[in-house]
């Protein structure tokens, strides 16, 4: 485990600084302050229209034609809108004049509309992103999916504090499953508490991605806000409340010590300028990964040694394989309506998570459902560690 993070470490450090290339000369320059377009995103259903404001503010009484080039990536400038949106034609503006600019929709997708003129020389204000997709209902099914799933998951920690609370103890609940829980928690809400609010990082991955969406909803980001606060307030409990001799193993620690270095050492190449922001939050997703992968096999082992699942919650896990369900759903449905399948590996991470906490939580079910569903209670020594009782191993 040890080793698969120091080899993330290695190929970060020798191949993932990413620089932003020049931007690609053409005839036609992006206009001036002048001219400008706006909103600058709007979203229209396929076959449908909308319109943008486009406007010429000059103190000087003359005419400018603009024509319109589509960003295809890293300023891939075409003539070709990609079937997205109908070829707009070129509009001749006068002084402080604003007209109406009509966009008909004919494939789903993404496009940025770039104004140009002859005259002039680019300006970022001066474009569009248009987003096309199948049904403005099936954005909505979408969006319904991901605050449900958010609901059923920020439900689904309070079992295991209730039980905790009421038991006074957090014997039979494994603390390398708390700690690695904890530590994943927190990567993830830094890369998506970065990806939804930081506007520069939002930028770089415009700018690598155009035409694609922002791979984080608003349910992602309070999901993994609430996560983290939930998961440290059990981590509290587990250093107050009576444990029966458990504690995190030398190998929880190490991978927690590993995991938390590894994403300081990436801030701190961020910050120096070696490597850009969204590489950083990325590779944070990376260390969720990695810790979703490792996080419930302590839990698995402690539940199989001890053949019974007592002292941790079932409600945590029905939840969380619920919300392992409804989030890659989610994922399918907006690259669907978008057709922009490249979302889903803008955020690998939510759907391979996804994946894993399906497999790890059927484990713990069938654990706690099936093999261990007879097994007699631990006896009450234990719960009050008696020195004379068996100590439950926390070891990987």
């Amino acid at each position: 485990m040890l080793f698969a993070l120091v080899a993330l470490l290695t190929s970060y450090v020798v191949g993932c600084a990413h620089v932003i290339p020049p931007r690609p000369s053409s005839s036609w320059s992006v206009v001036p302050e002048e001219v400008a377009l706006n909103p600058r995103k709007i979203e229209i259903e396929l076959g449908s229209s909308d319109t943008v404001r486009l406007s010429f503010r000059s103190d000087f009484e003359r005419n400018v034609t603009i024509g319109f080039l589509y960003d295809y990536g890293a300023n891939d400038l075409r003539s070709d809108p990609a079937g997205i949106i109908a070829p707009l034609d070129n509009v001749t503006l006068t002084a402080n004049e604003t007209k109406a600019l009509v966009i008909n929709a004919t494939k789903p997708g993404h496009i940025v509309v770039v104004c140009t003129s002859s005259e002039t020389t680019v300006r970022s204000s001066a474009r569009t992103l248009v987003s096309v997709e199948h049904s403005y209902a099936l954005g909505i099914v979408a969006k319904v999916v991901g605050w449900t799933y958010f609901t059923i998951c920020t439900i689904g920690y309070y079992p295991q504090v209730i039980t905790n609370f009421r038991r006074k103890s957090v014997v039979g609940l494994n603390f390398d499953f708390v700690g690695l829980n904890i530590i994943g928690h927190v990567a993830y809400m830094i890369f998506s508490v970065g990806m939804f609010w930081v506007q520069r990082i939002q930028d770089e991955y415009k700018y690598r991605h155009p035409r694609g969406v922002i791979p984080v909803e608003e349910n992602d980001v309070f999901y993994t806000i609430h996560g983290s606060v939930i998961c440290i307030v059990i981590g509290i409990q587990c250093a107050c409340y009576e444990r029966g001799g458990q504690r995190m193993s030398w190998t929880g620690i190490g991978i927690s010590v590993a995991s938390c270095g590894f994403m300081l050492v990436t801030a701190i190449l961020g910050a120096v300028g070696t490597m850009e922001w969204l590489d950083v939050l990325t590779y944070a997703s990376y260390v969720k990964l990695f810790i979703t992968m490792v996080r419930c096999i302590p839990q698995i082992y402690m539940d199989f040694r001890r053949k019974s699942t007592r002292g941790f919650s079932m409600g945590y896990v029905i939840s969380d394989s619920i919300g392992g369900v409804l989030s890659p759903i989610q994922m399918i449905l907006i690259a669907y309506n978008h057709e922009d399948w490249s979302s889903i590996a803008g955020n690998l991470t939510k759907f391979i998570h996804a994946m894993l906490i399906i497999v790890f939580d059927g484990i713990l079910m069938i654990q706690h459902y099936v093999l261990y569903r007879h097994s007699p209670k631990e006896k009450q020594s234990q719960e009050k560690g008696d020195p004379n009782a068996v100590v439950i191993s926390t070891q990987l």
